[in-house]
């Protein structure tokens, strides 16, 4: 299972040594005696290791045993069994409230979660803003662009789509040389060319768009192994939006732009945010 594709970030073993490494033993990195198999050795016994608290408050997430709420201990240590996709459902987090599994990976990605992620935009700029970020997301770690929102808001005018139709291509040349952008000239050359596209759109406007696409009873998926990297409610816009004059807007990028706006479930279930009214379940 890719866990980044998942949404969960990079597997914590990633760098480890892979059974073709052409690396020669003395290359490789030592791993200290009775932690090769996770595994810790006292007393000339192999035990298997125990989670340390402290790890799971760093991470922002809390051992269910110590949450407010939270349901008997499981696992293990209370004879129960864990189901294989546990680990892909909302997480139970250190303020008590579930989230989804992406949501602690940082600071960027919990406030991206918890305040903007399938919420229905309130006006024009946020509609184009909410757009241009699955542009820009294409291609990319699933939530990294999280961490690039604050940059691309400051080298695109805050998004305001009247805005960055006045670009020109000096501009663009200089967004290029800009470390806090993604440096793609096609995705920012795209970017300018629908602002263009969309002058004059009001809120109005983009809902007329996507009102026919949400689903009367939509679910949210139980798990991030559920969610669909495309949907017909996403093909539909797709062909929508090209026939407006937009560009860079693909199947899976207008999905995804409905999961943001919360036309179409953005969050899983049991997550805070998931259903009606808590944007992202419709």
């Amino acid at each position: 299972m890719d866990t980044t594709s998942a949404g969960l970030g990079p597997h914590p073993a990633d760098d480890r040594p892979s059974p073709d490494d052409d690396r020669s033993p003395g290359d490789r990195p030592a791993v200290p005696d009775g932690h090769a198999s996770g595994t810790a050795v006292r007393d000339g016994t192999r035990h298997a290791p125990e989670t340390d608290d402290r790890l799971l408050d760093a991470a922002g997430l809390t051992d269910a045993r110590h949450a407010p709420g939270a349901a008997p201990p499981t696992g293990d240590r209370a004879g129960a069994r864990h189901a294989p996709d546990d680990a892909f459902r909302a997480v139970h987090c250190g303020d008590g409230l579930r989230r989804c599994p992406w949501a602690p990976t940082g600071p960027a990605a919990l406030e991206e979660h918890d305040l903007r992620w399938g919420t229905p935009p309130a006006d024009p700029t946020v509609w184009f803003e909410a757009l241009s970020l699955e542009i820009f997301q294409a291609g990319l770690a699933r939530w990294s662009i999280a961490q690039r929102r604050e940059g691309l808001r400051r080298a695109l005018r805050g998004f305001d789509p009247e805005e960055i139709a006045r670009m020109t291509e000096d501009d663009v040349d200089a967004l290029l040389l800009d470390p806090a952008v993604i440096r793609n000239r096609v995705k920012i050359g795209a970017v300018v060319h629908n602002a263009r596209a969309c002058r004059g759109f009001g809120p109005g406007d983009w809902a007329e768009h996507v009102e026919e696409l949400s689903p009367t009873a939509a679910e949210p998926p139980l798990t991030v192994l559920e969610e669909s990297r495309r949907s017909l409610e996403g093909d539909r816009l797709a062909a929508r939006l090209r026939d407006r004059g937009l560009v860079f807007v693909g199947r899976t990028t207008a999905h995804r732009f409905l999961l943001r706006t919360g036309v179409l479930p953005g969050h899983l279930a049991g997550c805070f945010r998931a259903g009606p009214g808590t944007g992202g379940s419709g």
